[in-house]
């Protein structure tokens, strides 16, 4: 039997901190060229720092954080040359996400901390650990009778504890008969992914849906943050190679290589990620991750937010698209904190969304205890907050409830953290289930990095609204469930999209033979093919070809064509094609242009034509199209590259016209043959022809 680790997995992808905009920043006054500086800091010593010093003898370090005035720039247009090169600075996949989900490239808190500044308060008795350029700010051992002098230097904004947080408590699983109600629940799966026990969980959400059109979050980056990550286990076979970087934060600071523990941020990364047929299938087991070692058992669960910040600007200038964190803060602040506004750690992932990052929050555990409300982050406005649920849908005991100090409603929406299937960390082939909203959050994250994949230009905000509006309780939200259970078809429907793959043009024996392949093709319609003489002609619609449902879940593609039989020889044209959506819906789909010089027809005789294959290349089946003048004995023959026969497709006599017998990959005898590069060879009335494509099982 397996057993259920009585711990709570903590899961966190990059956020990143900014100030606000230029003109919505306070001026500091420091600097004449008015450079922009950090708000929502109390000046001098904090309060709250103060009354932790009174309790301490001065000779005693304690952590804290140096907010500085400015980030000494020079008068004049210092700001804005320090901007241009902070822009120079962004990675590409940082640019590109910038771009697209934000208003803006740089900004104030792209400009990194003026160096003088941190050599000063390292020659004043301070230990630098950490430096952060979108708080401006730098986490520094000091011992506490010598705070108040640095507090008075004029660089020197204000000085605060470094809050300490205390993983969320863990749940203890509970032991329950699944084997009935898994085997029940699985009867009706029919998808072409085999899920094995965690079909409940994707189920749930409507994620398999969405993996039969093709999509597994491929193309997003997902950043974690967690105890640490071992990626020994089976179900990361196929992941190893898409982990794009790893950094252990509490190495940097501690010199110590052999604190990480791997059971939490493992059976964490199992939950979003893995991908083991039969067991284990995570939402986003095709995206990307970066994996950050943030905290430690040995450290009593406690966890410093100057890690986290740390870890945000490191993700965030890799390009992380989402922000997936179980972190919660309940020891250092209070409910009254929870406002949105207050805590470090809440304007940090308010930050990150404004920066075009998706930030999604478990909203902790601590439903069934007397506080029973959530923990920073999840008190942001921008944040996906989610809560736990049983594989009935009923609201887990343990999952925290809203509402915010200020009246908003949290939870957001749901996803099951009872249960919940995944990798066990420490026996490489076996699983458990495990409990808590720490396994609520990376499922939502799956279907946020889903939504990316599809819609790459959705801002955090929207794909915050479109969960919202499409879950199970979208028409009462209240703060025990907030919006409901996520379902990710219903949020994937909200829109068109349309992916052209392949789009060729050829001169035929009738005319100009088009064809294309199509990827995704969500809420389409049909296919607007339009004309001109290039290069001056203006385009005309030629016709409309609708759009297709294939039966063939394994392909993710369908392939179209058409002929324009109105062609004249001799004539250069240009084709555009363009998906067509469904009325009142927004479309996201590019135009395909295509030019060709049309110099065919015939002159009397036998004409025999042999067009590419499409797809090409395939998974599982490819048709191999042929035109013809007059009737002929044809034989269409495929070969592997030594030369052996491997089926004859087409041996007869047909008439004029096109043909596009398919191919599934399969030999004469009926056995699916190896991936690799396959022949085939047309012969029509003494006229042979040849083709190559390639099989990609």
């Amino acid at each position: 039997m397996k057993r259920c680790l009585p711990f709570l997995l903590v899961l966190f992808s990059s956020f990143a901190f900014g100030s606000p905009r230029p003109d919505q920043q306070p001026v500091r006054g420091t600097v004449p060229g008015s450079e922009p500086g950090i708000s929502s800091v109390e000046p001098g010593v904090s309060g709250r720092l103060r009354n932790e010093l009174a309790t301490r003898p001065t000779d005693e370090v304690v952590k804290v954080w140096v907010y500085l005035v400015d980030k000494g720039l020079d008068p004049g247009a210092g700001y804005d040359a320090a901007l241009a090169a902070a822009e120079d600075r962004l990675t590409p996949r940082t640019r590109r996400r910038l771009s697209t989900r934000s208003d803006r490239l740089a900004g104030w808190e792209d400009i990194p901390v003026h160096v003088p500044y941190l050599e000063r308060i390292e020659a004043l008795g301070g230990r630098i650990l950490q430096v952060s350029r979108w708080l401006n700010a730098a986490s520094v051992y000091i011992p506490a009778g010598d705070i108040d002098s640095l507090a008075g230097q004029p660089f020197v904004l204000s000085i605060d504890a470094v809050a300490r947080l205390r993983l969320p408590r863990p749940v203890p699983a509970q032991r329950s008969d699944r084997q009935e109600t898994d085997a029940r629940l699985r009867a009706v799966q029919s998808n072409r992914l085999d899920y094995g026990p965690s079909f409940i969980q994707l189920n749930q959400m409507h994620v398999p849906e969405l993996h039969d059109l093709g999509l597994t979050g491929k193309g997003v980056l997902v950043a974690l943050f967690d105890t640490g990550f071992s990626l020994d286990h089976v179900a990361f076979d196929s992941l190893r190679t898409r982990v794009e970087a790893r950094r252990n934060f509490l190495s940097d600071e501690t010199g110590f290589t052999d604190l990480e523990d791997t059971g939490h941020g493992t059976a964490v990364l199992g939950t979003i990620g893995g991908y083991a047929p039969g067991e284990l299938i995570g939402p986003a087991f095709g995206a990307r991750y970066l994996l950050a070692s943030t905290e430690v058992v040995a450290f009593e669960r406690e966890v410093e937010e100057d890690f986290w910040v740390a870890g945000m600007e490191w993700a965030d200038s890799l390009g992380a698209d989402i922000i997936s964190s179980s972190l919660g803060y309940l020891d250092w602040y209070t409910y009254a904190d929870m406002d949105g506004e207050t805590a470090v750690i809440t304007r940090a992932a308010t930050m990150a969304v404004r920066r075009g990052i998706v930030v999604v929050n478990s909203m902790g555990n601590e439903g069934d205890t007397p506080y029973q409300k959530m923990a920073a982050p999840a008190d942001a406005e921008g944040v996906i907050s989610v809560g736990g649920v049983d594989a009935t849908g009923r609201r887990a005991a343990f999952s925290s409830i809203g509402p915010t100090f200020d009246g908003r409603i949290k939870p957001d929406v749901m996803a099951m953290g009872e249960d919940t299937y995944t990798v066990h960390p420490f026996i490489i082939d076996d699983y458990l289930r495990l409990n808590g909203t720490s396994f609520s959050a990376p499922l939502v994250a799956g279907v946020a990095a889903l939504l990316l994949e599809t819609y790459p230009h959705w801002t955090p905000g929207k794909v915050q609204s479109v969960l919202r509006r499409t879950a199970g309780q979208a028409a009462a939200p209240d703060t025990l469930n907030g919006y409901g259970i996520v379902h990710a078809l219903n949020a994937l429907m909200t829109e068109s999209r349309g992916v052209v793959r392949s789009f060729t043009a050829e001169s035929g024996l009738s005319g100009v033979f088009l064809s294309w392949t199509a990827g995704l093709e969500i809420n389409l319609q049909s296919y607007r093919i339009e004309r001109r003489d290039y290069p001056d002609g203006s385009f005309e619609v030629l016709t409309s070809v609708p759009v297709t449902r294939s039966t063939d879940t394994s392909q993710h593609s369908n392939t179209y064509s058409y002929t324009d039989t109105s062609a004249q020889p001799g004539t250069s044209y240009e084709y555009r094609l363009q998906p067509v959506g469904r009325a009142g819906l927004a479309l996201t789909a590019e135009p395909v242009v295509i030019r060709i010089d049309y110099e065919s027809g015939t002159s009397g005789g036998l004409a025999a034509v042999l067009y590419p294959n499409a797809p090409n290349p395939f998974a599982s089946s490819t048709r191999i199209r042929f035109e013809l003048s007059e009737p002929v004995h044809v034989t269409l023959t495929i070969y592997n590259l030594l030369g052996r026969r491997i089926r004859v497709l087409v041996d007869g006599t047909h008439g004029p016209g096109r043909y596009a017998p398919t191919w599934n990959g399969m030999d004469g005898d009926g056995r699916a043959v190896p991936s690799g590069v396959y022949l085939y060879r047309m012969a029509a009335g003494g006229i042979e022809q040849n083709g190559k494509m390639l099989l990609l099982r």
